[in-house]
């Protein structure tokens, strides 16, 4: 039972962040959903009343109305104000009357044909008399008065949403009434109540709100269970083996096949078969050689496990050039207790790892490995490192019989834009090389080491990388490597080492500290593991072509790339502006379309020619001339265009010259444009 409550508390905490993330997002889809259905609703009752108010004019004779300005009204007057009445019963409308518009300033007006139907909206409106004389109450009014007697307008719509004086909330249409000659004479305002419009959008709120809300319910328990089988569950008890064994219960564990996730079962088979070998050797020993060459054999199977178990191939990322990367690990014997490790959680940011376990040898080792894959799986389902911290040392600190602890330093690098977010447990702090500058401690908050109690809050600190800068982890077998006259090397002879190396690449750095430390330590032996993590936050201003996946998410590293030339080059922000709207209609339709379902690569290549900038898009997809489609109309009404084209019309507008080819199976795409 005890299990099992450990179990149920451990799903939760895995799966809270996910279920608040659903919820978060599905109350921002119901928002969006919101304003755009009542903005399409509010469009289309706009244009219903001014069809009503349109039928409505043409009761009205605009020879009669400029007779009845000047001598008075007539029976015949009555009898169209009459069919107004019933007009305006009919269509359910607040009110109907025509104004006479003093043109020489459009700031008075007369009123005719005023017919009220407070039934609408239980509002006290009151008729006014024929000849009725106004004043225009403001310039927004007198513009649209001039509109439509200019011709320059169908129709206007008042909005009146923010009522003060009482009154219900309404639209105002206004038409206009023309003579015999077709001139505008007066202009007809139709009144209409918003109470049914306001109603229908209510009920679309909530009815939106409540299908989100239940599909984040049915998402969040598909998710819920599928982690607690795929991580949580075999996680623990990956844990829990790691900790019986490493703390003297030499029991042969069967994890055996615990998870469909690949590095999970390829640990839990490799701890399995580690703990059955050895104790196989152990049991079988007969003489101290036979047991040397058995734990001989053991270790280099925990060694070939634990190289396995970080990434050790370089270069890491040979795709990617907006960053560089390298990592050394030297146990101090056959297997240790440190560990990097680094991987890209997503396209743009790339986590970075660093640990000091407690102790030596394989319990070191075992405790290592399941560390590194709880901090490994539990960045990959998102939150900050403080959070991943927690969430690891929760985990720790359950299983934790053997009281080991381990130090951890882990940063997650926003690689468009420099951003570090980082925690530490009670790890070195770290080093940074500025460009055309030296290497120099950063210094930053130090919580409490993983596994020493439960409970502990970590923060998070932002470290800011520029372009060409150096960043560098290491684990505290660097400073305090010893020589044989017991000196050790401290922080201060790192920093010296760095500084001879600082013009080079992160591998060159850390061969070069390597072999510095191998003179200074001499015939000394290694007194603890030696583990080192470099990264170059590359300096792109001579490398003007950004390579990278055609996908959407990818759109903000695209447009960091051309805004950090646009403004070495001093681009105006108007231009600049131009390109970026320019740049996001082409990268995203080859995301979108280059490769169909499938993912493949986009390069964009940047130029400065005496003041002209090119910007080249190629891909591999689908050949496809986006400039054969028609410009479109622009003359027509949303409404009455064709659908598409906008966007490539407006990208011809924005730039000085674009041109397409396909040239050795390529789409290739150019703009130009005059700073």
């Amino acid at each position: 039972m005890k299990k099992n409550k450990k179990s149920t508390t451990l799903a939760a905490s895995v799966i809270r962040g996910i279920v608040t993330a659903l919820v978060l997002f599905s109350l921002l889809v119901s928002v969006i959903g919101f304003i755009w259905f009542a903005e399409s609703l509010k469009s289309e009752y706009a244009k219903s009343t001014y069809r009503m108010a349109d039928t409505a004019a043409t009761l009205i004779d605009g020879d009669n109305l400029l007779k009845y300005v000047n001598e008075g009204i007539d029976e015949q007057y009555h009898e169209v104000k009459e069919k107004l009445g019933i007009f305006c019963r009919k269509i359910y409308v607040t009110m109907i009357y025509v104004i006479v518009v003093d043109t020489s300033d459009y700031g008075r007006f007369q009123s005719f044909y005023n017919t009220v139907y407070n039934e609408v909206d239980n509002t006290d409106y009151d008729e006014w008399e024929p000849g009725h004389k106004r004043d225009t109450t403001n310039d927004d009014y007198r513009m649209k008065y001039k509109a439509i007697y200019e011709g320059k307008s169908d129709y206007e719509t008042v909005y009146r949403l923010h009522i003060t004086d009482g009154k219900k909330q309404h639209i105002t249409t206004l038409v206009p009434v023309k003579n015999s000659s077709g001139e505008v004479v007066g202009i007809l305002c139709m009144q209409r109540p918003v109470s049914s419009l306001r109603n229908q959008m209510l009920q679309f709120l909530s009815t939106i709100v409540f299908i989100a809300l239940i599909l984040s319910a049915v998402t969040a328990i598909i998710v819920t269970k599928r982690n607690k089988k795929n991580f949580v569950a075999p996680i623990q008890k990956i844990a829990e083996e790691t900790v019986r064994f490493s703390s003297g219960d030499m029991i042969a564990g069967k994890l055996g096949e615990i998870s469909h996730v690949e590095e999970i079962r390829n640990l839990a088979n490799s701890i399995d078969k580690m703990e059955e070998d050895m104790i196989h050797y152990i049991e079988n020993l007969t003489s101290v050689t036979a047991e040397k060459e058995r734990i001989g054999a053991e270790l280099d199977i925990a060694k070939t496990i634990q190289e396995n178990s970080i990434p050790n191939i370089f270069p890491a990322f040979p795709e990617r050039n907006d960053f560089d990367i390298f990592a050394s690990m030297t146990p101090a014997k056959e297997v240790g207790g440190d560990f990097y490790n680094f991987f890209l959680v997503d396209d743009d940011h790339l986590a970075l790892v660093i640990a000091d376990v407690s102790g030596k040898g394989v319990p070191a080792a075992l405790f290592m490995m399941v560390t590194n894959i709880i901090i490994s799986d539990r960045t990959h389902m998102g939150g900050t490192p403080a959070e991943i911290l927690a969430f690891t040392n929760k985990n720790i600190c359950e299983h934790n019989k053997a009281d080991m602890f381990v130090t951890v330093w882990l940063g997650i690098l926003e690689l468009s834009t420099g951003k570090m977010i980082a925690a530490n447990a009670g790890h070195d702090d770290p080093a940074i090389c500025r460009k055309d500058g030296s290497f120099e401690i950063v210094k930053n908050k130090r919580g409490l080491v993983i596994g020493a109690m439960d409970g502990v809050v970590y923060k998070d600190f932002e470290i800011q990388l520029n372009k060409g800068d150096k960043f560098f982890l290491y684990t505290d077998g660097l400073p305090e490597a010893t020589n044989a006259d017991e000196k050790m090397i401290t922080i201060d002879g790192m920093l010296k080492i760095l500084n001879c190396h600082k013009e080079k690449s992160p591998m060159e750095i850390l061969n070069g500290i390597n072999e510095s430390v191998k003179q200074f330590v001499g015939d000394a032996s290694q007194f603890d593991d030696l583990t080192m993590l470099c990264v170059e936050y590359k300096d792109e201003e001579c490398n003007n072509i950004l390579t990278l996946d055609a996908t959407v998410e990818n759109l903000r590293r695209v447009l960091s790339f051309v805004d950090d030339l646009l403004e070495k080059n001093d681009c105006p922000m108007k231009t600049q502006m131009q390109i970026d709207l320019s740049v996001e209609e082409i990268y995203v339709n080859i995301a979108n379309y280059a490769y169909g379902e499938g993912v493949g690569k986009a390069e964009i290549s940047f130029e400065n020619n005496n003041g002209e900038i090119t910007i080249t898009f190629r891909d591999s997809g689908t050949p496809y001339n986006p400039l054969d489609k028609a410009d479109p109309d622009i003359t027509l009404s949303a409404e009455e265009r064709d659908i598409g084209g906008l966007g490539i019309f407006m990208t011809k507008k924005n730039m000085d010259r674009v041109s397409y080819e396909y040239k050795d199976g390529q789409n290739v795409l150019t703009m130009k444009k005059h700073l």
